[in-house]
């Protein structure tokens, strides 16, 4: 799908506010030369999301990618979300692969545990159908989206607790961190974790792969224009 064609869908914008903050709260001192710092004010990063979504979902998911990027970019700015952020969980999870499984039953592209999904759709009135609609993207992005929010939620947006409980349970998390902290050591240290340090790789991935594509377009469409002068 060309920009044009994106264009005529009426796509929401993403929030740039909510976008940059929690850029800002994950890369910290870095967000200054950041590529996510590159992209301010671009009003196109819809269209980015959905190219990312279309370079790396299989074939047939083709038809769902609009619906998917209009769900991820809306549950996005419901929660006060990056969604490049929700991509670089998604890459790291699940290789966007929506039939994944886990080995403790995490499943589909967010890999959500079904009791976990459960939780969240009874606490935030979400639709539930059971475990197999995990395996339906967006179902999956939606509950995955809201879980996130409430783990960020309830560790005050500290991303060292909530990037890491995503992954190990707020429950495990939370005793890791009191050991750390009884040691006298720097809490922060969770993020550089096995983890952390992947989800924020593929954050800053994304957003490079997203800066450079944008700028191949510009210039597509600088030597459209000059082959008609």
């Amino acid at each position: 799908m060309t920009a044009v064609e994106f264009a005529a869908l009426n796509m929401p914008s993403i929030d740039e506010g909510a976008r940059r903050d929690q850029a800002r709260e994950l890369l910290g001192t870095f967000y200054g030369g950041s590529y996510a710092a590159r992209v301010e004010g671009h009003r196109d990063l819809n269209y980015l999301v959905y190219k990312k979504l279309e370079r790396s979902m299989s074939k047939e998911w083709k038809s769902w990618l609009p619906q998917m990027t209009e769900v991820l970019i809306t549950e996005c700015r419901k929660r006060d979300m990056d969604p490049v952020f929700v991509l670089a969980i998604i890459q790291t999870e699940s290789q966007f692969n929506t039939y994944a499984k886990g080995r403790v039953g995490e499943i589909g592209l967010m890999q959500v545990r079904p009791e976990t999904a459960a939780w969240i759709a009874r606490k935030y009135q979400l639709p539930w159908q059971g475990v197999n609609s995990l395996y339906d993207p967006i179902t999956n992005i939606k509950i995955g989206i809201t879980y996130f929010a409430h783990l960020r939620s309830q560790f005050e947006s500290r991303p060292h607790h909530y990037v890491p409980a995503y992954n190990m349970g707020p429950k495990n998390l939370r005793q890791v961190a009191r050991s750390i902290a009884s040691l006298g050591e720097d809490e922060r240290r969770l993020l550089r974790g096995n983890y952390g340090s992947k989800v924020l790789r593929n954050y800053q991935l994304i957003y490079q792969q997203m800066i450079e594509k944008k700028e191949e377009s510009l210039e597509f469409a600088k030597d459209e224009a000059s082959s008609y002068r």
